[in-house]
This record gives structure tokens, C-alpha cells and sequence, in this order.
């Protein structure tokens, strides 16, 4: 099945429908001169920064869109960065506040002694990477 593709544009402009009560006049400038401009990864990539910064709520299938949007980026140095972002919608503030609680350091316990010899442990050859996935979109008919 063929993922369905985003305009980058239109979902641009969807984003700014949502976050646009909430900015101020620098971020509002920036987003609107980076579309005009015709850079609207970068308008996107800012608009989703400042709408987890400022815990904008979003739809469930815009949501969706962004994930979709963000497939074809997925090797771009921000793709894990914005993908966290994205993923971050789909927590409940619940489960976001438990994750980011720190725990008070216990007192330190002695661990066993290390010694320092030169060999280091042999690492499987190719090194693996963990593959990346995208998403795809359900379609409900």
C-alpha cells in the first residue's frame, strides 16, 4: 500500500492555523517570512518546535500528517530529533511529567574494581545500525 503524501506546504499553513494564536511577533515574522520565502521544511520544522515548547494541543490526524511528512526526511540529521517531537503529541502530559521526573541519587554503593588492560571488546563486523521506520498512515474506509 502507497503511504498518501503531504503537501509540505499545506501542512505548513495547518500548523500555523493552530499556533498562530499563541505566537509572538518574532516567531509569527519568522514563520510567515521562511514560507514566503518557499522553505517550508524549515517553517514546519520551527512550527513543531514552538507548538511541544508551548504544549499547543494538536488533532490527532494532524498528528498523523506530521508523521507522514516526516518519513520521507528520514535521513536528515533531525529526522530522530523531530520525530521525537512528533511522538511527544501523542503522549499524555501524564505519562510526559512521569518520564521526566528525576530521581534522588541513593547513597554511592562500592562497585568491584576495574583494571585497565589494553584490549577492548570485539564489535560484531558490519556494525549494525537499528533500522528506522516510518509510520504508515491507516486509512479508515
Amino acid at each position: 500500500m502507497a503511504m498518501p503524501s503531504v503537501r509540505e506546504t499545506d501542512l505548513a499553513w495547518a500548523l500555523v492555523d493552530v499556533a498562530k494564536p499563541h505566537l509572538n511577533k518574532v516567531e509569527c515574522n519568522y514563520i510567515f517570512v521562511t514560507l514566503g520565502a518557499g522553505d517550508s521544511f524549515a517553517a514546519v520544522r520551527q512550527l513543531l518546535k514552538v507548538i511541544a515548547h508551548k504544549r499547543i494541543p494538536l488533532q490527532l490526524h494532524l498528528v498523523m500528517l506530521c508523521r507522514t511528512w516526516l518519513c520521507p526526511y528520514a535521513v536528515h540529521e533531525e529526522y530522530e530529533y523531530l520525530r521525537g517531537v512528533i511522538d511527544g503529541f501523542l503522549m499524555p502530559d501524564s505519562m510526559r511529567a512521569s518520564t521526566t521526573t528525576k530521581r534522588l541519587p541513593s547513597a554511592a554503593k562500592p562497585g568491584p574494581r576495574l583494571t585497565v588492560t589494553g584490549r577492548r571488546p570485539m564489535r560484531p563486523f558490519p556494525a549494525k545500525r537499528p533500522q528506522r521506520g516510518c509510520v504508515k498512515a491507516a486509512t479508515g474506509t
